[in-house]
Parts: C-alpha cells; sequence; structure tokens
C-alpha cells in the first residue's frame, strides 16, 4: 500500500525512528529481560526501538480514545451526548492507553508462547528426518542445514540462527548450538539442542538418539493436543461465567434501578444503558475476540 510516493513500510520505519528518540535511553542502558523476550519472539528490533514503540503507541492510543470520547460524548451531532461527558471521556482515554501498554507485553508473551507450541509441534517429525539423514552418514551440520532449508515452522528458523552464527559470525558448531540452547523458548527443544551439542562435541552416535527421541515426542504431542482441547474449553466457561454473565447483570441493573428511580452517581440510567449496550458489550467482546485470536493463533 501506498500513499502518495511513499509506501506503508516507509512510513513504519519513520515512525520506528521517532520512537527510537524516546527509547534512546534504554540503547545505553538495555534491559536484558527486554532484549531476551524480543529476541525468543523473533521481533525484528532492538530493545531500544521496542520500549519506544511500546511508549509512544500507549501515549498515541490514550490520545485517540480521548477525541474518540470527544467525538461520542460532547459533540451535537453524536447520538450519545451526555449531560455529564467527562468520565465518559477520560475512560475512553485510559481503556485506550491501557489496552495499548498491556498489549505489546502480551503480544511479546504470546508470539513466545504460540513458537514454543509450533516447535513442540514439529519437533517429532523434525527429529525423524533427522534420523534418516543422520543414519545415512550426513554430518550433524548438514543436517542442520538441511532442516532450515525444510519447512519446519519455527525450528528451521530456530536453526537458522546457528547457521548465521557459524557461516556469517565464523563461531564453530557447539558454540552456536549452546547459544539457541540458552534462547529458545522450549523446554524441550533445549534439552534436544543441549544433547545435540553434546554428541557433536563427543563424537557419539546421533541417529539412534534422534528416533529415541523422536518416539518420545510422539506421545508428548499427543498430551499437548488435549491439554489444548481443555484449554479452549477453559475459555469457553470463562467467557459465558465471566464476560456474558456479567454484561447480562449489568444490563438488568440498570434497568431496575430506572425503573425504580434510583439514581448511580452523577450518571442517569439512560447514560448508563447506552454505554453498556452500544459501548462496553462490543468492545469488551472484540476484546476477547482478539485475545483468543492471538492465544490459539499457532494451533
Amino acid at each position: 500500500m501506498e500513499f502518495g510516493s511513499i509506501s506503508a513500510g516507509a512510513l513504519f520505519e519513520y515512525y520506528k525512528r521517532f520512537c527510537y528518540l524516546f527509547g534512546e535511553y534504554f540503547e545505553r542502558n538495555p534491559s536484558p529481560e527486554i532484549e531476551r523476550l524480543c529476541y525468543q519472539a523473533d521481533v525484528e528490533m532492538t530493545p531500544a526501538v521496542f520500549t519506544g514503540f511500546w511508549l509512544v503507541s500507549s501515549v498515541l492510543a490514550a490520545l485517540g480514545g480521548l477525541i474518540a470520547g470527544f467525538v461520542i460524548f460532547m459533540l451535537p451531532i453524536s447520538p450519545f451526548v451526555s449531560e455529564m461527558p467527562v468520565p465518559f471521556v477520560f475512560l475512553f482515554m485510559l481503556i485506550g492507553g491501557g489496552v495499548a501498554a498491556v498489549g505489546f507485553p502480551f503480544y511479546l508473551s504470546n508470539q513466545i508462547s504460540n513458537k514454543k507450541i509450533d516447535i513442540e509441534r514439529n519437533l517429532p517429525y523434525a527429529l525423524a528426518f533427522m534420523s534418516i539423514l543422520a543414519s545415512s552418514g550426513t554430518t550433524p551440520l548438514d543436517i542442520i542445514r538441511r532442516i532450515v532449508y525444510e519447512d519446519y515452522g519455527f525450528i528451521s528458523t530456530e536453526f537458522s540462527k546457528v547457521l548465521f552464527r557459524v557461516d556469517i559470525l565464523g563461531e564453530d558448531a557447539v558454540t552456536a548450538m549452546n547459544g539457541l540452547a540458552n534462547n529458545t523458548p522450549s523446554e524441550a527443544f533445549r534439552d534436544i539442542c543441549i544433547d545435540i551439542t553434546n554428541i557433536i562435541y563427543s563424537g557419539g552416535g546421533l541417529d539412534g538418539y534422534l528416533g529415541t527421541k523422536s518416539k518420545e515426542l510422539l506421545e508428548m504431542r499427543r498430551q499437548t493436543d488435549k491439554e489444548f482441547v481443555e484449554s479452549l474449553g477453559i475459555f469457553g466457561e470463562g467467557y459465558l461465567g465471566g464476560v456474558v454473565m456479567t454484561l447480562v447483570l449489568a444490563v438488568l441493573g440498570v434497568v431496575i434501578t430506572g425503573a425504580l428511580g434510583v439514581e448511580i452517581g452523577p450518571f442517569e440510567p439512560k447514560d448508563l444503558w447506552f454505554g453498556l449496550i452500544y459501548l462496553l458489550t462490543p468492545l469488551v467482546n472484540v476484546i476477547f475476540l482478539l485475545l483468543l485470536t492471538v492465544k490459539y493463533s499457532a494451533t
């Protein structure tokens, strides 16, 4: 997509440079935790750029919520004009800024979680293929190179980091594999990387180990699928019991207080009704749907 003569990618690069001005402090004082999370999530940003991106986007989202609240509750042309608009306007500002502030770490953690799931889902099949290559006399580094060229999801991505450190940075295979083992989000993959490193160092039989490990991980895959179904059931129960019931009870409370003529602080029942039905209910459902989509995007 292009805007005039500037593409969307170029605009995004300009925005990242602008955000870096606010995150430059973190370049001089980097956070090891943010650096590790960005590396594990394969975010193509330095910790300073990511932190500035996080801060600036949260502020802009808060300003966007403030403007949206002003348009919805204060402009005369809006059907939701309220006699007490200030609390609603600031509520929109807090929601906008809060969603962006929480969304960035949530995105990182879910990218890492999705990456872990993808690695452990493809790991048995990758190990079986590696076992076949090892039994034919292929060297460990050539096996890793072949996995990178095949389509094994994030396993290929992780092993490509080993080749980068070996081919470009000039490290030996053992050092590169140790670096991968220290940074991969999957415990099972970390153990396998450590075992492969030990085998490379000692010169042991790689094909027998890979074949045995592949069978073990197939059983783990069945258990992971079972846990996925259970977690999805928990999400469904949480939505019905937490979101739907809370909204229904809130709407009933507004209707009853309106019928009895009870005032709820500075808000009129009409304002609360419009806020619940036309604003809060769609917003909560959209947020829940986004959380569900991000959580299971790799499954």
